[in-house]
């Protein structure tokens, strides 16, 4: 007490200490109580002492009948009775209050310890003087001694009270026995200070323990104070338990997060487990996976995490293992993280603007079907759609209103396929729809047709009237394919299959389809090696004068002399050539070889070469031209360049392409005329100096009336407009001699030649002898 007193003296101006010693003195405090209380703890012992006390003036007084002895029995019969009543109100009085009083309760219980102990050294002190050479002397000295002897153990707690004892109750008897004046008796007294001595050390030893054991009790109260404040201060749950998972330590959190009572802990982790799980509505059989999974993972030997869903929050449970195999889990409230992450995942799989999935996330879903699809031998199928006429609308009202109709478009897709299976946007204006694996399929054509239906039905997007459509490929599993990147190739195919063949429809794949792919693929390959083997090589057809049989020009024509495989057909090439892009380099060789081969041609014999869409849309293709003209010296107005409807149809700034090539003095020439939706809107816009007529009219000009009349209608035009007017494919003498009768002098097919090598059609460029003329004709 006393150094407590003077911490808070030496720290009394240094208010970093103050806490401290503060929390000294208040310990110092307590445990000073603790040990006043030790003095009315042993209530057995305590009347014991007493009964024990008044045993040897009692039997000293009946067996003697002194009156002395009588007045020690009331003296100290007065003392117990001061002791007892001591003793009584101080355990009526509460707690709290007589802690606050223990300084004036330890000073009552020393006056009665202390004045009763002494009673007793003068009964002892009175026996032996009086009766030394009897038993009643040694029931004096023996009833002295023993509770000398017992008030080390009793009354450790206060040692000054326990020193005062020892003194009253043996010094009168170590006085006494010095005025023997024999060693026998002093001896005696010397026995008596030695007892006394160990007492006091006794009492002083006893004492420090106890202080000790209090002191760390305190300690101990005030760490798990301590602890207890930390665990129920985590943001944190945690859970610590054994190795046979009995959960010893709770916090507060973890009742706090799951809204359960405090557990009394130990508790059965599986015990916890289910009262979490019912404080969030799980059902049985979800509190036993719940329970099945927390345990699996407290058992681990390493650490581990897991993630569960209870109620309308995520938590993260982190379990590691402790010594001798218990275990801790710390478990985080991870619901605001958990959202964000949905929310990325959310856009990484789902697209903006339908709210379909998109891409990635079809792609792992597809996955994950063919997984059962092999596994369980199920059923699926793709179809894959792109719709018609949507670059128009973007190009026409733009890209909101695109964006728009693309939202559109897959309500209207959602709404037509049922759940479980799945409408996603791959990109741009390609939707999949994929029905998800079974036993059975729903009717895949029928759902196709629906789809059809529904995006030929006219969308209405910001007041504006839209009308598009849409195509489909479809492929199945496993007929098809059993993976997915498989089966989405086969739906591809089919869809680009579908839009070849005229858009609007739904296909199904087949074989042909891949086989098709094949072919294209080696041929694109071997193309490129032939063009720089110098493989390719430029035939070429006569346009003859049917009247006198002399010709008027060559039209230039790409062929394949393939090393195995012979000639190869430029249907078979030229469309892969145009579709790859390939037909650009291919097309600017065929110019350049034409133009240096009719530079050694009679003058009145022109080339026409044809130029392919793809090339036309070239920004630079005049430049392309008027440079190829310098290289092989070539006129110009002996050149003619045939366009098709198609190059017309698909090409931007077409106008001023043909006016530039006409600059050049380059004749112009519309190719297949007739075929197409806006041929004579052409002949009035564009500076064309020749039509040719598609090969499909002369094989139809002997048969059809309806042939003959357009014909003629189109002869007729032709010389309004002072064009040149050229019949294709005529094979046979009758449909020359009808082409005549129509005007239509100018002949080009195998009736004349199939197209050649200029090696051998230079003969014929002067004059072609054997060639049919009209007078044989008729």
């Amino acid at each position: 007490m006393e150094a407590a007193s003077q911490l808070i003296k030496v720290s009394g101006d240094d208010t970093a200490q103050k806490p401290e010693a503060k929390a000294e003195v208040k310990t110092d405090n307590e445990i000073y109580h603790d040990l006043v209380e030790t003095l009315f703890a042993t209530q057995g012992s305590f009347l014991a002492g007493i009964a024990a006390g008044m045993l040897a003036p009692t039997i000293a007084w009946l067996s003697t009948w002194q009156s002395v002895y009588l007045q020690l029995i009331i003296l100290m019969s007065c003392m117990a009775a001061y002791r007892i009543s001591v003793l009584l109100a101080y355990t009526r009085q509460p707690p709290a209050q007589r802690r606050k009083d223990a300084r004036r309760w330890e000073f009552r219980y020393a006056i009665g310890a202390v004045g009763f102990m002494t009673a007793v050294g003068i009964t002892a002190a009175i026996l032996f003087i009086e009766h030394h050479d009897e038993m009643l002397a040694y029931y004096g000295v023996i009833l002295m001694t023993g509770c000398a002897g017992a008030l080390a153990s009793r009354n450790s707690g206060r040692p000054m009270i326990v020193f005062g004892q020892v003194i009253g109750a043996c010094a009168p008897l170590a006085i006494a026995c010095l005025f023997y004046y024999s060693f026998w008796y002093w001896g005696l007294t010397l026995i008596l200070i030695i007892g006394m001595i160990s007492v006091k050390s006794t009492t002083t030893f006893l004492h420090a323990n106890l202080e000790t054991a209090l002191r760390n009790g305190y300690e101990a109260v005030k760490q798990r104070t301590l602890f207890s404040l930390a665990l129920n201060s985590m943001t944190h749950g945690l859970c610590m338990g054994d190795a046979d998972l009995s959960v010893t330590v709770v916090n507060r959190r973890v009742i706090d997060f799951f809204g359960i009572v405090a557990a009394t802990t130990p508790i059965r982790l599986e015990a916890l487990a289910h009262a979490i799980g019912k404080s969030v509505g799980m059902s049985p059989q979800e509190g036993k996976i719940f329970f099945e999974r927390w345990r699996r993972h407290v058992t681990m030997p390493r650490a581990s995490i897991f993630t569960h869903k209870l109620g309308e929050r995520f938590f993260e449970f982190h379990c590691e293992r402790a010594e001798a195999g218990s275990f801790i889990t710390v478990i985080e409230d991870v619901t605001i993280q958990k959202r964000a992450l949905r929310e990325i995942e959310r856009i990484a799989h789902f697209d903006d603007l339908t709210n379909l999935p998109n891409r990635y996330q079809f792609q792992e879903t597809l996955e994950e079907e063919m997984v059962q699809l092999r596994q369980r031998g199920f059923h699926a199928a793709l179809l894959n759609i792109d719709l018609d006429r949507f670059k128009e609308v973007n190009d026409t009202l733009g890209h909101s209103i695109g964006d728009q109709l693309l939202s559109a478009v897959g309500a209207r897709l959602a709404a037509c396929v049922p759940r479980p299976h799945v409408v996603a946007r791959l990109g741009g204006d390609e939707f999949c729809v994929l029905l998800r694996a079974g036993e059975r399929l729903p009717d895949v054509d029928q759902l196709a047709a629906d789809i059809l239906t529904e995006m030929h039905r006219t969308f209405i997007v910001e007041n504006h009237v839209i009308n598009i459509g849409a195509s489909i490929g479809m492929a199945a599993a496993p007929r098809d394919s059993e993976t997915s990147g498989g089966l989405l190739k086969c739906s591809d195919l089919a869809l680009y299959r579908s839009k070849a063949d005229g858009r609007g429809k739904a296909i199904w794949y087949s074989q042909e389809m891949q086989d098709a792919l094949t072919r294209k693929r080696a041929i694109d390959t071997e193309l490129r090696h032939a063009f720089l083997a110098n493989e390719l090589i430029v035939y070429y057809q006569p346009v003859v004068d049917s009247r006198t049989a002399t010709i008027v020009s060559l039209e230039a024509l790409l062929r394949w002399r393939h090393p195995t495989r012979g000639m190869i057909s430029p249907g078979e090439f030229i469309p892969i050539a145009e579709e790859t892009g390939m037909i650009i380099e291919l097309g600017a060789w065929a110019l350049r070889q034409a133009c240096n081969d009719a530079k050694s041609w009679p003058s009145n014999v022109r080339v026409a070469v044809n130029i392919a869409p793809r090339q036309f849309q070239q920004k630079d293709l005049a430049e392309m031209v008027a440079a190829t003209l310098r290289e092989s010296g070539l006129e110009p107005d002996r050149l003619e360049l045939e366009i098709t409807e198609t190059t017309l149809m698909v090409s931007d700034d077409v106008e001023s392409k043909l006016r530039e090539i006409e600059a050049l003095g380059v004749r112009l020439s519309l190719d297949d005329f007739g075929t197409g939706y806006s041929s004579l809107g052409y002949l009035n816009r564009f500076p064309v100096k020749k039509v040719k007529i598609d090969r499909a009219f002369a094989r139809q000009a002997i048969e059809s009336p309806k042939t003959q009349a357009i014909i003629s209608a189109i002869s007729a035009l032709a010389q309004d407009l002072s064009i040149d007017l050229v019949a294709e494919g005529v094979e046979t003498d009758a449909q020359l001699a009808f082409m005549a009768s129509k005007n239509i002098f100018l002949i080009q097919g195998y009736l004349y030649t199939r197209p050649r090598p200029i090696e051998e059609l230079r003969p014929l460029l002067e004059y072609w002898r054997d060639a049919p003329r009209l007078v044989s004709a008729a």
